[in-house]
């Protein structure tokens, strides 16, 4: 498979995963939630079911939940060393946090006030989302940035020119300016993590999973929700 250079995210023609014992490492998936201490229950929820697919597909998972402000240095560390021995393809499935602040970098919001959370108010910055992405590029992969997130908080200039490692792309769950859909079922599950449930697979590709999760979630949603892929594959 041909990986075409898009402008500021793109995926790359890259080497192979590391190999273990002649063998390919597993792909690995790196899911990051905050739930703001248990009052939103659907972060936690979202992205444990994630992992618990992938792993049941043969990935390696590592599972950061309720981490925030100095505490998540230590998690890049994590990440970095997960990703030093992992095969060809990593997900980083981030749920539960926020903002855009500015035109390149989308950052995680630390401490945000639960009565602000679909305000757009932020307190203090976590970490730029990019810097998990180079982390889970370690060693060499492709990177699929799953952001899920209220779409009004970002503009489309600051998706585009959001500084990704050239070996990533970003998937924002629902398009720029389109209505949010919920507590998709009676779980309290989101409209995408749904659709990652059922349109997993383990021997997608990139290209093919996030074509069947757009799709996925335009029907489930009746196009309120429209993922956007920002890079090309």
């Amino acid at each position: 498979m041909n990986w075409l250079s898009g402008p500021a995210l793109a995926f790359a023609l890259i080497a192979a995963g590391t190999t273990v014992a002649g063998a390919q490492a597993p792909s690995l998936a790196i899911v990051i939630a905050n739930g703001y201490d248990g009052f939103l229950p659907g972060p936690a929820g979202d992205a444990n079911a994630i992992a618990d697919k992938v792993e049941e597909g043969g990935f390696s998972t590592l599972r950061i939940l309720d981490v925030a402000g100095k505490d998540f240095a230590p998690k890049l560390e994590e990440i970095k060393k997960a990703a030093a021995t992992a095969g060809p393809f990593r997900i980083v499935y981030a749920t539960g946090f926020g903002m855009c602040l500015n035109d390149d970098l989308m950052l995680f919001a630390e401490d945000m006030e639960p009565e602000n959370y679909s305000s757009g108010e932020v307190g203090d910055v976590v970490v730029p989302l990019s810097l998990v992405a180079e982390a889970a590029a370690t060693g060499g992969g492709q990177v699929l940035v799953v952001f899920d997130t209220t779409p009004n908080q970002c503009t489309d200039d600051s998706l585009k020119t959001a500084k990704f490692p050239v070996s990533s792309a970003l998937l924002v769950t629902t398009a720029v300016g389109s209505d949010v859909v919920d507590d998709f079922d009676e779980t309290g599950r989101g409209a995408f993590a749904t659709a990652f449930l059922q349109a997993f697979a383990p021997e997608l590709g990139p290209k093919d999973l996030v074509d069947k999760l757009i799709e996925q979630v335009k029907t489930m949603t009746e196009e309120q929700q429209v993922p956007v892929l920002f890079g090309k594959l």
